[in-house]
């Protein structure tokens, strides 16, 4: 019986304990042509490019976005010549 009792005891506080990105779950990621079409609206706003992607997500279009996942081995990037956010490698 203590066995028993002691393995439910277990279990129940195990439950909780998975750890859960909440950014990941809550936000979709943007995708790259809406980040291209943040950088060409920052372009003509501002007249020049965003130093960095990490200020697209200032956008009104793009607030409740967040930047994808880039595959291993690359990073988010603008394109000067084409404008265009690209992965590229790091």
């Amino acid at each position: 019986m203590s066995v028993l009792l002691l393995a439910i005891v277990l279990m129940s506080s195990s439950v909780g304990c998975t750890r859960r990105d909440t950014v990941a779950t809550t936000q979709p990621e943007a995708t790259l042509d809406e980040l291209s079409s943040a950088a060409s609206a920052w372009l003509m706003m501002k007249g020049k490019l965003p130093q960095n992607v990490n200020e697209l997500t200032n956008i009104p279009s793009l607030k409740n976005k967040r930047l994808p996942t880039p595959p291993p081995g690359k990073k988010l990037a603008i394109n000067p010549v084409t404008q265009q956010v690209v992965f590229v490698d790091e």
